[in-house]
């Protein structure tokens, strides 16, 4: 066989091998479908992978015998030659291409699967956890202090329910992204509604308790509170009776005693309602109690009223000697001069009451008074209608005591007086009152409508000077909350005092316009203190951003080009040139937490830029990774031991392959050097859809 028919059929074998590889790749360069089909598919590209060295040898006899066929050529026939050469070369390098991309790209979307499936399954797992914490009924506890702790407990349950909802959010993404990529049913849309629907029942589930158990303590405390007010005046009682002065030797003392007696009794009498409502409350409180707690607050109640009964029996009679010793002493004469006392007392009483309260401090301290004045006023209605009863009682006696009768008829009419002027002047400031909450309300919506219109801005404004007043202006805003507020805790302040003047509708409508308010207050205010955050957290304006894009771009090209140099370098001969080159790479893997940590905040700041700055972010992100790729590899290739066996036998075999071979290998290392528009990250267009996934940190595979 002549040699230029062994080049051509060295030529036509390379060129017939490196097409058939073409053909595998193309059938094997999908990431679509399930999982299990891109692990079949990885495995084949391993195998394709793995005939490199099988076309660099066809490659290599090709160019052998085209070096001794180019012996003796006319320029004619080595410019045929040199263009045969050409071709089986850029054949080779886009085949070489298309398999390291084949395998990569297939890896990646398996390690984000892969990624993907274990942060799913750390949820499950935490998600059927969660499920078996809330699934038993809720135990009846003991007391307020049990009660208490099982509220904490589900409350922190609820908690970590919210908490785990970023996480959830995130593995709907990752899903959909893998959806995106691989098309496979397993993580459709379905899939995360299955995912989303479990999290929000749990979710429900965790509330409905929390609601419960708030319920059932907010209900004991009450019950508690009321119960421990009563026992505190119940013991104050028992004191006043054994304290009290029962001597029978001086009328007037004896009258004093007994109506103060009286109106022990009366008071002691008065709170048998207040015991019988606490024992409708306790009975609702046993219902969400443990047997033995049900007991003690059983127990407790029955020795609650027991001592009552015995104070309202003490009370009854202590007063029968007092009565018997002023059966004899009371005549008509001492009752009327008794009489005539109360009624100039309360005549003065009369007087000295605000009925026109001022409001130069204030139109609630005015109102608050005028209240306070009305009660007291109401509150002696039992006293005037006893002393119109001990007026017809004397209105029988002779006339001696007309002037009594008269004095007790003017009482009682400037009683009525004044009982109209105070009622009247209460009207007056609820009225006003109203008018103050109406004008609040105008204010609070302006506000309200502001706010919102402020929050549907987007937050990628452009330019620093925009973001800067958008922060000026919800800083405005929550400053007017601050205001609303206060005038908002002064109506509530006012609510427990409108059903003196309001009738129940108007207190209903007023309560439900003063708690709309509250609740709209505290969302937007939340809302404005979200986005103020948000701002601050990534609000560096546009300019900061693009300087910080330039500054990694700058120290990047940097760092690579030091690693270039060391690539080029000589191979070392002597330990201390192995040194050296050692410890540059040292060097630059020193700083590598340095650049991840410019980069992280490039990510962090979530900036929502023009297309071009998005893609200069996707372009930086791949070059990352391909920096720190081939700064492992050079650790990895300084570390090794010698080089393979095979190279060792085929450089002892023939020394034009064994320098053709480091040729090529010299050809790898200069690659990133080339122009970007030469480079593997405009070739490999499917890189600039890599995103960093999880919890995965490392370079992706090449």
């Amino acid at each position: 066989m002549s040699p230029e028919e062994e080049f051509g059929s060295c030529l036509e074998n390379a060129e017939s091998w490196m097409r058939m590889i073409q053909e595998r790749l193309e059938a094997t360069d999908n990431v679509q479908g399930p999982k299990a089909a891109l692990e079949n598919r990885l495995r084949e590209s391993e195998v394709i992978l793995a005939e490199e060295p099988e076309g660099n040898l066809r490659l290599g006899r090709a160019l052998v015998k085209a070096e001794s066929l180019l012996q003796g050529r006319s320029d004619d026939e080595k410019h045929e030659i040199h263009a045969a050469m050409k071709h089986i070369k850029t054949l080779w390098e886009d085949t070489q291409i298309n398999m390291a991309h084949c395998h990569s790209r297939i890896e990646w979307v398996l390690l984000h699967w892969s990624e993907y499936l274990k942060a799913r399954e750390d949820y499950f797992l935490w998600l059927m956890n969660m499920k078996q914490k809330l699934e038993p009924d809720l135990e009846l506890q003991l007391g307020l202090k049990e009660k208490k702790l099982q509220l904490s407990h589900h409350t922190i349950l609820l908690s970590n329910i919210l908490n785990q909802a970023p996480l959830l959010e995130r593995l709907i993404q990752e899903s959909g992204s893998l959806f995106a990529k691989t098309e496979d049913e397993t993580v459709n849309e379905a899939a995360q509604q299955i995912l989303k629907a479990d999290h929000e029942a749990l979710e429900m589930k965790a509330k409905e308790k929390v609601k419960i158990l708030e319920a059932i303590v907010q209900e004991h405390q009450q019950y508690a509170d009321r119960r421990e007010k009563f026992q505190n005046w119940l013991q104050c009682m028992k004191e006043k009776i054994n304290n009290f002065n029962t001597c029978t030797g001086d009328k007037n003392q004896m009258e004093r005693s007994l109506r103060e007696l009286k109106e022990l009794s009366d008071a002691v009498g008065s709170k048998k309602g207040e015991l019988d409502n606490l024992q409708v409350q306790a009975t609702a409180v046993i219902l969400n109690t443990s047997p033995l707690g049900a007991e003690h607050i059983t127990k407790d109640l029955e020795e609650l009223r027991a001592d009552w009964n015995s104070l309202r029996l003490r009370c009854q009679q202590d007063q029968e000697p007092l009565k018997l010793g002023l059966h004899s002493v009371l005549e008509s004469k001492s009752r009327a001069e008794q009489l005539e006392r109360e009624v100039a007392k309360f005549a003065e009483w009369l007087q000295s009451l605000d009925l026109q309260p001022p409001d130069d401090d204030g139109m609630e301290t005015a109102w608050c008074k005028c209240l306070l004045t009305r009660s007291s006023i109401l509150a002696e209605e039992p006293r005037v209608e006893e002393f119109q009863l001990k007026l017809k009682e004397f209105c029988r006696f002779s006339q001696n005591e007309e002037q009594l009768c008269n004095k007790v008829l003017s009482v009682i009419q400037d009683y009525k007086r004044v009982k109209g002027q105070i009622m009247k002047r209460c009207n007056q400031l609820g009225a006003r009152l109203r008018c103050d909450f109406q004008k609040f309300l105008q204010e609070f919506h302006q506000w309200r409508n502001s706010t919102r219109s402020l929050l549907h801005l987007p937050l990628d404004t452009e330019g620093g000077m925009l973001t800067k007043t958008y922060l000026q202006n919800i800083e405005d805003h929550l400053a007017r909350s601050n205001q609303l507020k206060i005038q908002l805790d002064r109506f509530q302040g006012l609510e427990g005092m409108l059903d003196s003047v309001y009738s129940e509708e108007q207190i209903a409508t007023f309560e439900s316009e003063l708690r709309e308010a509250v609740q709209q207050r505290t969302f937007l205010t939340d809302g404005l203190l979200q986005r103020r955050r948000k701002l601050q957290m990534n609000g560096r304006d546009p300019t900061d951003h693009k300087l910080l894009l330039k500054k990694f771009e700058v120290w990047l090209k940097t760092e690579d080009r030091k690693l270039t140099s060391i690539f080029a370098a000589k191979s070392p001969r002597s330990n201390r040139e192995r040194k050296n080159r050692k410890q540059g790479l040292k060097v630059l893997q020193s700083r590598v937490p340095h650049g991840q940590k410019i980069f992280e905040e490039l990510l962090s700041a979530e900036f929502s830029g023009v297309n071009e700055e998005e893609k200069q972010l996707e372009d930086l992100r791949y070059r990352w990774i391909l920096y720190k790729t081939k700064l492992k590899e050079a650790e990895e290739l300084l570390t090794s031991r010698g080089i393979c066996h095979y190279l060792s036998r085929a450089c002892c075999a023939a020394l034009p392959l064994q320098l053709l071979l480091l040729l090529l290998l010299l050809l790898a290392f200069l690659l990133p050097l080339i122009e970007e528009q030469d480079s593997c990250s405009v070739v490999n267009n499917f890189a600039r859809s890599f995103y960093l996934t999880l919890r995965y940190q490392g370079p992706p595979p090449t």
